[in-house]
């Protein structure tokens, strides 16, 4: 019996030692084996540093980590691995997943086909909200696959699928259709562009919900990785609205997430006129003669008073007949000096601000006619529309570039694809000729006029600006060259120097002296023109800059660029204060307001938005235009808005904002904070010719400019 006793001790001890060593070798198997995936997953990624810490630490070798959890193995019999793992099996489900689906180049072809096709087929509602993640994702698959040298997937998934984004993505897919090793996609600036910046995509919060869980549905997890690693997404609260087309959600790729660039946008800007202002200065000249006029009035009634008392009612008319006849020639003799229509002037004014870039003085004789032109600038209204004056070039189709006039329309300056800029002399007459009597409006035979040709730049010149006074003229050319000439000596002052690549734009600050260029290498550079190189050089654009435009202050700056952006910056410091973005084709022109509360932009596909500047948000869209268009321009007084483009028409448009409503009454869909979407007052159609220039006189009057088209 004691045998046996023993024998029973001796087997139980034995069955517990067996058990605890095969626990203890489970919990080891399961560590090891998560070790082991981790270390595979960190390796995949890229993390060296962490899977060499990891790998010291766990001291899992190098060979071990193939053997258990490779593609083949998990496939057969690698589910023994998750199973040692017990509670852990997720997290190695995730992380071979990733592995495998990085590795598998037909997931993302596959999977943005899935994502395309629910996207396009879906409800109108949600339709226009959920094709704008199309276009980034397809982006992003295309670079991720030539990165990885699956070139025969990348050229598949472009071929089935960049027909859908040609309308609204023409450029940027002509840039990712030449990518053909993984070495250019390090190089090229469009990729790079999508590689380090997020695309900025706006939905309403079912929208993304209905995305996310199609995603999640259909087990696409590398679409939803894409998501997740290169879109920022802004959910927005209610409905989508049924007015919006694909054009009006075009993602556009700014540097910046969305909450930071709401935070970047609310920095308080000095957007008010500076004391030296003409605008500032003729409000202040109105009110002193309206208070002398009133003063006049007044002591005029008083001595009227005075001489009714003492003289008798046979005496009080006759003297009363005189007076009448000398007020007559008052009246007389204002209506030789104001003028007899309404005079435009700002009707709300903005606050006075003081400027920090010093600021010149205009020329005095300069001053003093501006002043008396804003005398008798007509006032303009939806009801009082501008009258339009074209100025033609015959027989320089493919030839003209651009063109300006200066403000008292005594000059016009085309510059020409032949390197030459020439100016014509409207207020001169030819050699050999006297003008003794106006012309007449009806004439038929041509006139000769006065013409100047600069010659000096080696390339097509792309744009040429007067400055305020008239005196000078600036001119930009494709030579990397911006040279200023001088009216009166009729020849090239200076050269300035600083650009390596086109300049496309140049433009003089209201107060002269300062000059602004927009140029190919995506740098704004300003300039004083006392120094040939430049003062400030702005950064931050991620394509060409195509256009500039001053603020009324002369503090500011708005560039326009390719990369879909406008931006704002301040002259002081050179810092950006204001990105906006909103448009679906590259910037071609800008304007600022007359009261520096708002700006216009107009894009490559016809769109003009208007900014406001406190708010930094849309606030008016104007849809009308086909094709680019080339220049705006406000009336004086603001209110009013004219556009040329490519469509051979000018179009003129009210941009007047509704004002806030009073206490108590609800607002309507204007004043609610909603972007205003209108149509053109009045389309003036041209003789088959595209508008390159259009520019309010000091009197507002509207100047058009362009080169006629043959006839086919």
């Amino acid at each position: 019996r004691r045998r046996r006793r023993r024998r029973r001790r001796r087997r139980r001890h034995m069955s517990a030692l067996d058990t605890a060593a095969g626990a203890s070798g489970e919990d080891a198997t399961a560590s090891e084996a998560l070790d082991r995936v981790v270390l595979r997953y960190l390796q995949r990624r890229g993390y060296k540093n962490a899977a060499g810490v990891l790998r010291t630490e766990a001291r899992v070798h190098e060979h071990a980590i193939n053997d258990t959890v490779s593609a083949e193995s998990f496939a057969k019999g690698g589910m023994s691995v998750v199973h040692a793992m017990g509670a852990d099996a997720a997290i190695s489900d995730h992380l071979l997943y990733y592995a495998e689906a990085e590795a598998d180049p037909r997931g993302l072809v596959d999977g943005y086909g899935a994502l395309r096709d629910w996207a396009q087929n879906s409800l109108d509602m949600y339709k226009n909200e959920l094709v704008r993640v199309l276009f980034p994702m397809f982006a992003h698959c295309f670079l991720d696959l030539v990165k990885k040298g699956h070139l025969d997937e990348a050229r598949e998934l472009y071929t089935k699928y960049h027909v859908d984004h040609m309308r609204l993505y023409g450029d940027d897919l002509a840039a990712l259709s030449a990518l053909s090793e993984p070495e250019h996609v390090l190089s090229d600036p469009v990729a790079r562009k999508y590689l380090d910046s997020k695309a900025s995509v706006t939905m309403t919060n079912y929208s993304f919900e209905l995305l996310v869980k199609f995603l999640h549905a259909q087990n696409l997890m590398s679409m939803l990785s894409v998501l997740n690693a290169h879109l920022c997404v802004k959910v927005e609260q209610g409905e989508p609205s049924p007015f919006e087309d694909e054009r009006d959600g075009a993602v556009v790729i700014t540097g910046r997430t969305p909450e930071a660039q709401r935070k970047f946008n609310s920095i308080k800007g000095r957007w008010g006129l500076v004391d030296s202002c003409l605008e500032i200065e003729r409000l202040r000249q109105h009110k002193r003669e309206t208070k002398e006029k009133e003063k006049a009035a007044a002591a005029k009634a008083r001595e009227e008073a005075k001489k009714s008392k003492k003289q008798k009612k046979d005496d009080d008319a006759a003297d009363g007949g005189e007076e009448g006849a000398e007020d007559d020639m008052d009246e007389d003799g204002e209506q030789a000096t104001d003028a007899e229509y309404p005079v435009a002037m700002l009707e709300d004014p903005p606050n006075i601000t003081k400027g920090k870039v010093p600021l010149p003085t205009l020329d005095y004789d300069a001053h003093v006619a501006a002043l008396e032109d804003l005398r008798f600038r007509i006032k303009l209204s939806p009801e009082t529309l501008p009258t339009v004056c074209f100025f033609t070039f015959t027989h320089a189709h493919g030839l003209l570039c651009c063109a300006d006039a200066t403000a008292d329309v005594k000059h016009i300056a085309g510059g020409f694809a032949d390197s030459v800029v020439r100016v014509w002399h409207l207020a001169e007459t030819a050699p050999g000729e006297e003008r003794t009597e106006p012309v007449e409006r009806d004439k038929k035979s041509p006139r000769t006029i006065p013409m100047t040709e600069f010659i000096g730049h080696a390339a097509p010149v792309h744009q040429v600006s007067f400055s305020p006074c008239g005196q000078f003229l600036l001119t930009a050319s494709r030579d990397c060259q911006v040279r200023v000439w001088s009216m009166e000596l009729k020849i090239c002052l200076c050269a300035y120097e600083g650009h390596f690549h086109p300049v496309w734009d140049v433009q003089w600050s209201p107060f002269a002296h300062y000059f602004a260029t927009a140029c190919h290498d995506r740098i704004v550079r300003v300039y004083a023109m006392d120094k040939s190189f430049p003062r400030r050089m702005m950064v931050g654009h991620l394509s060409n800059v195509d256009c500039v435009a001053w603020h009324p202050n002369a503090n500011y700056i708005a560039s326009g660029s390719a990369d879909r952006t406008v931006r704002v910056w301040d002259v002081n410091d050179g810092e950006c204060v204001r990105v906006f973005a909103g448009h679906s084709a590259g910037i071609r022109s800008l304007v600022f307001a007359p009261d520096g509360r708002t700006l216009a932009s107009a894009a490559d596909d016809g769109r003009i938005h208007v900014w406001d500047l406190t708010k930094a948000m849309c606030v008016i869209s104007l849809k009308g235009h086909v094709g680019p268009v080339y220049s705006l321009d406000y009336a004086g007084g603001g209110g009013l808005l004219t556009s040329g483009g490519a469509d051979d028409t000018v179009r003129v448009w009210d941009v007047s904002t509704p004002p806030p409503p009073a206490e108590g009454v609800a607002e309507d869909d204007e004043a609610s904070g909603k972007v205003i979407k209108r149509v053109p007052l009045k389309t003036f159609p041209t003789k088959n010719t595209p508008v390159f220039k259009v520019k309010f006189s000091r009197r507002n009057l509207c100047l058009a400019m362009g080169a006629r088209r043959a006839n086919k």
